[in-house]
């Protein structure tokens, strides 16, 4: 068996062996080409991937931060309303204090002017008297409200 081997072996010229080195070596460069082009594209992949996501967890972490400051300036001019509110309800409480002595004084001169025309009604001539006798300018008599 191993005669018939080596005369078939030596029966086929060169050529041959030649053609069929050629042809498994450039099967077998054609494989490992194959091979290392997929690890290398894989490579570019998995990089992209990590660069990808450095970059949006950028974005992310700028947008939070974006929003925090926002938020704090929200907060800050909700306390700036805050104080302003209070500052005008204080203010609107003065003014109705204000008011209220106002009305009570515009009752009591409503009152002390009805007293007087009354007695002038009743002794006509005494309000001009009591009120000549006043430190104060000269009377209409002809005046109303």
């Amino acid at each position: 068996m191993s005669d018939d081997l080596v005369s078939f072996l030596t029966a086929i010229p060169g050529a041959a062996y030649a053609a069929v080195a050629a042809i498994a070596s450039s099967g077998l460069t054609w494989w490992l080409g194959i091979r290392t082009l997929r690890s290398t594209a894989q490579q570019a992949r998995l990089k992209m991937i990590e660069e990808m996501a450095a970059s949006e967890q950028a974005d992310r972490n700028q947008f939070r931060q974006t929003l925090m400051d926002d938020m704090g300036q929200m907060r800050a001019l909700q306390k700036e309303c805050e104080l302003d509110r209070i500052h005008l309800r204080g203010m609107i409480n003065a003014n109705e204090k204000q008011i209220s002595v106002l009305k009570a004084s515009a009752e009591i001169m409503q009152r002390w002017l009805d007293f007087f025309r009354k007695a002038e009604t009743t002794n006509p001539g005494t309000l001009t008297a009591l009120l000549s006798a006043l430190p104060i300018g000269p009377i209409d008599p002809e005046w109303k409200p």
